[in-house]
């Protein structure tokens, strides 16, 4: 058995994930693959479009044999913590030989040089960094003009890349763990991670979900060459049953409210405040009318618009910068929580029940009994990222609560060919 690793979001899962798949297991010979897949939120801050149920049946039709689900703590936290609680959740079934990640550039060499230097963090780094910093340059550009000063021969822009980075992540939380998991990577067919504008084909998932959000029909050709079928019928279903599609902005009410209430310390301890941004957050609330307006009004270049929804998303759970610090630090805290298998993910189950380093999480009713202390605090605050994501439904009486107890791990007998 050779066993594939994979991070995911699928959302919604497209041509080029497919792409991914096929070309991850044609170049490592796996036999079976897992995939870690963000849940109702994402990395960007927002929710996903569809729930993590019907995404679970996406992977599985792809040819993902087991998904377990990335904890919300990690899925909608920095590039960095999403890299590494992903990876930390691979690590620890205890049976997966390769990690495969997309990425711009395609190939491993120049994606490890820098993920080292970032990593060990030598001093003539530390030393070019402080130079530049204090020439005024922002932390991003100081941080590149330091790896190319020390890597000869870097490609342009490597940095730039949305893949890019998330490899360079991935490859330092291999580091960090002393992974024995085999990093491989395919090159990103078609547009980039966040285009926005539809093309004939292999379209990113951004430019799908703009598409959806202005009106477009899940049933326009124009999708055609970019959803594979299951997906299309899947997200169909979803909107008949009035379950979704699901935007930032169907939030609006919820984090306005909160932020016109809360006092500016205890925003303060939400992860990604800093510099006195809870001052600004609370005063642009008082201005907006949605979700979008606010994050329109308080992002700059200094406070991208990933990290303000980020805030809001993390608002609506209330997970505090030291609780995230905690889960990061205790390496044992965490669990394998199962959204879905076919045939061969039960053969996986079956050996990480063996040699997992976590809990694993099967039957949600029974984490109270599995988790204890950090493990079980990180598990409550998926179902609270649950119970926040259904109030988006259409449908309000889909919107009831506790649905990660009602919903069934979804289970399939077919087989990826």
């Amino acid at each position: 058995m050779k066993v594939l690793g994979i991070v995911s979001e699928y959302n919604p899962l497209h041509s080029g994930h497919i792409y991914h798949i096929r070309a991850s297991v044609e170049k490592t010979g796996a036999t079976h693959t897992v995939c870690v897949m963000s849940g109702n939120f994402v990395q960007r801050g927002e929710p996903s479009i569809v729930d993590k149920w019907a995404r679970t049946r996406m992977a599985l039709n792809a040819g993902i044999d087991l998904v377990l689900e990335l904890p919300v703590v990690f899925a909608c936290a920095s590039a960095e913590l999403f890299a590494y609680g992903a990876v930390r959740t691979l690590h620890n079934t205890g049976i997966v030989d390769f990690l495969s990640f997309g990425s711009e550039q395609g190939e491993l060499g120049s994606l490890w040089r820098i993920a080292s230097v970032l990593y060990d963090e030598p001093l003539e780094y530390k030393e070019l960094l402080r130079k530049y910093l204090n020439e005024g340059h922002s932390f991003p550009s100081s941080r590149e003009k330091a790896l190319h000063a020390i890597l000869r021969e870097l490609p342009e822009n490597i940095l730039s890349k949305s893949n890019n980075i998330l490899a360079i992540e991935y490859l330092k939380a291999l580091k960090s763990l002393k992974s024995s998991m085999q990093p491989v990577t395919v090159k990103r067919m078609g547009a980039s991670y966040l285009s926005a504008e539809i093309s004939s084909s292999f379209s990113s998932a951004t430019a799908i979900r703009k598409f959806l959000q202005n009106g477009g029909l899940i049933t326009d050709p124009v999708l055609s060459n970019n959803l594979p079928g299951f997906t299309v019928d899947l997200i169909k279903n979803e909107l008949k049953k009035q379950r979704g599609p699901v935007f930032a902005d169907a939030f609006s009410e919820i984090i306005l409210h909160k932020l016109r209430l809360i006092d500016p310390d205890m925003l303060r301890q939400i992860p990604d405040v800093t510099e006195g941004l809870e001052n600004r957050l609370i005063s642009c609330a008082l201005q907006a009318g949605t979700l979008g307006e606010l994050v329109e009004k308080v992002s700059t270049s200094r406070y991208p618009s990933t990290r303000v929804k980020r805030i809001t998303s993390n608002l609506l759970w209330g997970i505090t910068k030291d609780q995230l610090r905690n889960f990061v630090n205790d390496e044992n805290c965490g669990y394998l929580r199962v959204l879905g298998f076919n045939n061969k993910g039960r053969e996986l189950l079956a050996r990480i029940q063996k040699e997992a380093k976590l809990p694993l999480i099967v039957k949600v009713s029974n984490y109270r009994n599995q988790l204890s202390g950090l493990s079980k605090v990180m598990f409550e605050y998926d179902i609270k990222a649950t119970n926040s994501y259904v109030l988006a439904f259409p449908d309000n009486s889909q919107r009831v609560g506790d649905q990660d107890f009602t919903m069934p791990v979804i289970k399939t007998t077919e087989e990826f060919d």
